[in-house]
C-alpha cells in the first residue's frame, strides 16, 4: 500500500524531466526527501540514549547528592554506556546478516521506548531510592541504553552504506541534531519548571518535574522513529531497490571478509576512533564541571549552574551538528584517509585547553593547570570549535569508508561504527585520569 501511494506521489508531483531521462527499470527517486528524513530521524534516536542521560547532569547530580558518585557520575555513565555499547556492537557485527537488519532495528527501538518510559517514571519517585541505589538504577538503564544503541547503530550504518553517500550524511546530521534537540529540551524544561523562588536554585522537585518533561520528549521522538522506520522506510521503493542490489553484490563477493574490508579502511578506522577518544576524554566529564567565571550577584540566570551546564551542552551539540552538516557542501568533502587521520590527531590540542578553563575542582581539589581562559565567551567559542571538528572529521570518515574501492559496503559501515564506539570507550576510560589532572584528586571517589 505504501509503495503504491509513494509511487503515485512521485508520478503526480515528481520532477518529470528527471523521470523522462531515466528508464523505468532504473532506481526509484526520493524527490520529497522522505527517505532522507527517515534516516535523519534514525540518526537522532541513535544518540538519544546517550544524550538524554549525560545532558540531565543537574538532575542526576542532585539525585546522587550524598553518595560517593555525586561528582564523578558522568565518568561512570560514560564508561558503562560505551562499554555496553562496544560489547554488544561486537556481537551485532559478528552475527550481522542483511536479512536481519529490519527486525533488529525494530526490536532495538522498542526497547529504547521502554527504557525512556522507565527513566521518565522514575524521576517522580527519586525519594523512594537512596542516592546510591538510584545511581545503580540509573547505571543499569544506561547499560540497557548502550545495548539498544549498539544494535540500532550497527544495523543502521550497515543499512545506509547500501545507499548513496548523502544518506549516510543524513544519519550523521541526525546524530548532531539529537544532541542539540536534547539540550534545547532540557533548557526549556528547566525554564518550564522554574525555581520555587526567583532567587533560589531549583529544588529537587523542580528538577524532577523538569527531567520528567525532558525524558518524555525522548520517549515520543523514539516512537516516531519506530513508526517511520517500520511503516515508511522498509516499505519504500528506494529501500527495496537498494536491498535487492545489495543481495546481488553479496553473491558476487563471497570471498570478501570483514578482515579484508578492515585492511582497506584501517586508517579511517583509526581516524574515527581517535576523534571520539579525544572528545570523550573531556566531554562531558570535564566540560560539565566548568562553571561560569562570573561570581556572586553579577551572574545572570543563564550563568547559574542549573542553566549554564545545559547551555554548554547546547553549544557543543550545535557545533557538532554544524560540523556534521558541512560535508553536504562539496567544497568541504575530504576523502583522503591520511589527511583525515592528521586532522584527527590535531584535535589532541583541545585537551590541555579545557584544563585551563574554570573547572570546578570541589572543596578538596587543587588546580594543576593554571586558569588562563577566564572568560565564558572564549570558553564557549573553544567548545564550539571542539564540537565542530568532532562532527566534521567524524562525518567525513564515516562517509569515506563505504566508498573505498573493493570494500564490502555493509561491512565497511559496520566496522566504522565499531571503530567509532571503540573510540568512545577509550575516551571514557581516559576521562578518569583527565578528571584527576583537572582537580588534583582521586577521580574514583571525588
Amino acid at each position: 500500500m505504501y509503495s503504491r501511494l509513494y509511487q503515485l506521489l512521485e508520478n503526480v508531483f515528481g520532477h518529470r524531466e528527471e523521470q523522462e531521462r531515466v528508464p523505468i527499470l532504473n532506481y526509484p527517486r526520493d524527490n520529497y526527501r522522505i527517505i532522507h528524513l527517515v534516516f535523519l530521524l534514525q540518526g537522532v534516536t541513535m544518540l538519544l540514549g546517550w544524550n538524554v542521560f549525560i545532558t540531565a547532569s543537574v538532575f542526576f547530580h542532585e539525585s546522587f547528592r550524598g553518595s560517593a558518585y555525586e561528582n564523578n557520575f558522568q565518568n561512570y555513565f560514560s564508561a558503562v554506556f560505551q562499554g555496553s555499547n562496544l560489547f554488544f556492537l561486537g556481537i551485532a557485527l559478528y552475527t550481522q546478516k542483511l536479512e536481519n537488519i529490519p527486525r533488529r532495528i525494530t526490536i532495538a527501538l522498542i526497547f529504547m521506548i521502554l527504557n525512556f518510559l522507565l527513566i521518565a517514571i522514575s524521576t517522580q519517585y527519586v525519594e523512594s531510592f537512596s542516592p546510591t541505589n538510584y545511581f545503580y538504577f540509573a547505571v543499569t538503564l544506561i547499560g540497557i541504553a548502550g545495548m539498544t544503541t549498539a544494535f540500532q547503530q550497527n544495523e543502521i550504518f550497515a543499512l545506509v552504506s547500501q545507499f548513496p553517500p548523502n544518506l549516510t550524511m543524513s544519519v550523521m546530521s541526525g546524530q548532531g541534531l539529537a544532541g542539540s534537540a536534547v539540550a534545547v529540551f532540557q533548557i526549556l524544561s528547566a525554564l518550564a519548571a522554574p525555581p520555587s523562588t526567583s532567587f533560589d536554585a531549583p529544588t529537587k522537585n523542580d528538577l524532577s518535574r523538569s527531567a520528567l518533561l525532558y525524558f518524555l520528549c525522548a520517549f515520543i521522538i523514539t516512537i516516531f522513529a519506530l513508526i517511520s522506520f517500520y511503516f515508511i522506510l522498509i516499505r519504500s521503493p528506494l529501500y527495496l531497490y537498494y536491498i535487492e542490489q545489495a543481495r546481488r553484490v553479496e553473491t558476487t563477493h563471497v570471498t570478501n571478509s570483514i578482515r579484508a574490508t578492515f585492511d582497506k579502511i584501517r586508517i579511517l578506522v583509526f581516524a574515527v576512533g581517535l576523534v571520539f577518544t579525544v572528545t570523550l576524554s573531556v566531554f562531558p566529564s570535564i566540560t560539565a564541571s566548568i562553571t561560569s567565571t562570573v561570581k556572586g550577584e553579577n551572574k545572570s540566570r543563564f550563568q547559574e549552574d542549573y542553566l549554564f551546564i545545559p547551555l554548554h551542552f547546547l553549544i557543543f551539540n550545535l557545533g557538532d551538528w554544524f560540523g556534521r552538516s558541512l560535508p553536504f557542501l562539496q567544497f568541504f568533502i575530504i576523502t583522503d584517509s591520511v589527511k583525515l587521520a592528521l586532522m584527527s590527531i590535531a584535535r589532541i590540542i583541545f585537551l590541555p585547553i579545557f584544563l585551563m578553563c574554570n573547572v570546578n575542582v570541589g572543596s578538596n581539589g587543587m588546580r594543576i593547570f593554571p586558569l588562563i581562559i577566564n572568560s565564558d565567551l572564549i570558553y564557549f567559542l573553544v567548545l564550539f570549535l571542539f564540537a565542530t571538528t568532532n562532527g566534521y572529521v567524524g562525518s567525513l570518515t564515516m562517509m569515506a569508508a563505504p566508498q573505498v574501492e573493493g570494500v564490502v559496503k555493509e561491512f565497511a559501515g559496520a566496522i566504522m561504527s565499531f571503530g567509532l564506539v571503540f573510540g568512545l570507550v577509550v575516551g571514557s576510560i581516559f576521562s578518569f585520569p583527565m578528571l584527576a589532572i583537572s582537580c588534583g584528586c582521586n577521580p574514583i571517589g571525588k
